[in-house]
């Protein structure tokens, strides 16, 4: 079974859990160092770095021994992504461009075992740390891998807005993250966050996800600015990524310096 704190279960005690993106810092170590300052998950992405499965892999193999919660963004919906993230070790899955129920059952198809999917059943492998297959009860193992993954939807275009309903209502997705550039994209007002087209969609995808129980997601760049997303309601906090964070402290301290050096 699954050593790390249950992702589910911490939402359904209406936490606030903060993670963040990792898209260019490829060391396996790096969930570690996260854990180590006090992260609840993170999110490794493949839709918009350049990582091999292999390197996610390495990744997800160091946030298991941390029990830092790993979810994967895949970078489109297929079975080799999906299933293969998973029997990889990965908590959760995170699907772009989410856009119908369609798009929910092929997730469901390669993500679940049988009966409710058609995951392939490997056991003795990261995804259950390599226990010997022999001492495993496959039956209650493959429910409960189906009754703990978390899937992460992002509501990314105008045709998602429209089919909400639908998506929710399937049931099988049980947290939506915004995808705010892609969406204002969409809406045809690309990156004008606070267009009134733009603030519309975000009212309409929190007033369906309180609809049907989704927990809310939100990227946001620190807390100064991400605090009135967790009064509207957000739970599952993206803070950053590796890259915006390293950037953002090194700006700092370089500025510091600077001004510093020449008060002298």
């Amino acid at each position: 079974m699954q050593r790390y704190s249950n992702l589910k279960a911490s939402l359904a005690d209406d936490n606030i859990l903060v993670g963040t993106f990792v898209l260019e810092f490829s060391t396996p170590s790096l969930p570690a160092i996260l854990a180590g300052a006090g992260a609840d998950y993170v999110i490794i992405d493949m839709e918009h770095s350049s990582f091999s499965l292999e390197t996610v892999a390495r990744m997800l193999r160091t946030a298991r021994g941390a029990d830092l919660p790993a979810i994967v963004r895949v970078p489109t919906i297929e079975r080799h992504f999906i299933s293969r993230v998973l029997d990889a070790g990965a908590a959760g899955l995170m699907i772009p461009r989410l856009e119908s129920p369609e798009n929910v059952t092929e997730v469901i198809q390669y993500a679940l075992y049988a009966p409710e999917g058609d995951r392939g059943v490997a056991f003795g492998i990261a995804h259950n740390d390599y226990g010997d297959h022999r001492e495993i009860d496959g039956e209650t193992y493959t429910r409960w891998a189906n009754e703990h993954l978390f899937i992460v939807g992002q509501i990314e275009t105008a045709k998602a807005l429209d089919n909400m309903d639908a998506i929710f209502g399937t049931g099988h997705i049980h947290a939506v993250l915004i995808g705010p550039y892609d969406l204002s994209t969409s809406l045809g007002v690309s990156g004008q966050l606070d267009h009134p087209r733009m603030v519309e969609a975000v009212e309409l995808v929190i007033a369906k996800a309180r609809e049907y129980g989704v927990i809310l997601g939100s990227y946001v760049n620190d807390f100064e600015t991400g605090k009135r997303w967790v009064d509207a309601g957000v739970r599952l906090v993206a803070c950053g990524s590796d890259t915006f964070l390293f950037t953002c402290k090194m700006t700092e301290q370089v500025k510091m310096f600077h001004e510093y050096g020449r008060k002298e």
